[in-house]
């Protein structure tokens, strides 16, 4: 049985999705990708408080409001065939990012551009591991009040 917070969670996707027709991506599948010999190049599309607080091993913080020109002078050159994810806290900021970014990334390369569906809050509801600049942690940032509902707390 779901709790009000997958449910609330699972509201949110749903509307992400219909409103962002971007690729998405399973939180088990991305595990899989990153347990493999090709791990994809992680973005974390929160702020930098946020990612401070935790977030997926290896990824690298990119701001919510960078445009598409530079995210290609700066990223251009490490997407080149690889797999690419974007996340933030449930979908919204990184399906936003990854709209304006992604015909750069078919150009420059990328073997495949998604989204995390649901995002690091998914991810950390299944007990999936998240870390801090000391190591692995069962803290998040609830990004405010209402979107930290969302969040089973371990």
């Amino acid at each position: 049985m779901f709790g009000i917070n997958d449910r609330l969670l699972d509201a949110a996707i749903l509307m992400i999705e219909r409103t962002h027709r971007v690729g998405h991506l399973a939180t088990d599948e991305l595990a899989g990708m990153l347990a493999g010999s090709e791990a994809p190049l992680l973005f974390d599309v929160r702020t930098a408080e946020e990612y401070e607080k935790s977030h997926i091993a290896t990824a690298v913080r990119l701001d919510p409001d960078i445009d598409s020109d530079a995210f290609e002078v700066r990223y251009g050159n490490l997407v080149v065939g690889r797999d690419l994810v974007f996340y933030c806290s449930v979908g919204q900021r990184s399906s936003e990012l990854l709209e304006r970014v992604e015909s750069v990334c078919g150009k420059a390369g990328a073997k495949s551009f998604r989204n995390l569906r649901g995002g690091i809050f998914r991810w950390y509801n299944e007990g999936k591991p998240v870390v801090d600049a000391s190591g692995m942690t069962d803290e998040i940032h609830g990004y405010d009040p209402i979107w930290g509902m969302m969040i089973e707390r371990r």
